[in-house]
């Protein structure tokens, strides 16, 4: 079942919400450039002021084109396909990382990432940033941890970064391509443990 956060929008220019989505991200359309933004009209007035001084604004065809990808059965269709897509990957790699000895203290719900704790493999494995320099080396890309740890105007000087042990693999790629990736890191992670 699909559910618009629109729904819960009971009064578009007196709420205090401004909803954006797109067709490229959120459906997986890439090439679509075709985005929206709800809210009041003010809000809507300066978007589209700055995004036709910016750009000079979408594409009609595209747009009238992008107005059937949003009917209900359409809609509905996509999110099941894409559920079941997702869910399926997303199995395997938890399987996969699990095995190799990633810990995933939560197995993502709303995501195409998985947030793995490398602390339970061999040095220098067990850092974000050295698992994703050895990563690359076996041509597959994580992204490190230390990449999300908002420390504004670095004030945590004295303590270790929270998310050091951590790495952000993902889930969207071809089932095929993570399985590759996955093989490869079986390799990457067995030749430290000797």
């Amino acid at each position: 079942m699909a559910e618009s956060a629109a729904c819960y929008v009971e009064d578009v220019d007196a709420d205090p919400v401004v909803l954006f989505d797109g067709l490229t991200k959120n459906w997986r359309y890439p090439g679509w450039r075709v985005a929206w933004t709800v809210g009041p009209k003010a809000v809507i007035e300066a978007v589209a002021s700055a995004g036709s001084f910016l750009d000079g604004g979408g594409s009609r065809p595209m747009q009238r084109a992008a107005v059937e990808f949003l009917a209900s059965d359409h809609v509905t269709g996509e999110i099941d396909a894409m559920r079941r897509t997702f869910l399926s990957k997303k199995d395997l790699l938890l399987t996969r990382l699990r095995t190799l000895g990633v810990t995933v203290e939560r197995a993502p719900e709303a995501t195409f990432y998985v947030w793995g704790n490398l602390s339970q493999l061999p040095p220098p494995l067990d850092d974000g940033i050295g698992f994703f320099e050895a990563a690359l080396d076996s041509k597959v890309i994580v992204v490190p941890g230390d990449f999300f740890d908002v420390n504004p105007g670095r004030r945590r000087t004295a303590q270790r970064a929270r998310f050091r042990q951590y790495a952000r693999f993902s889930f969207g790629p071809p089932l095929e391509t993570i399985e590759r990736a996955c093989d490869r890191l079986d390799v990457l992670v067995n030749r430290y443990r000797r």
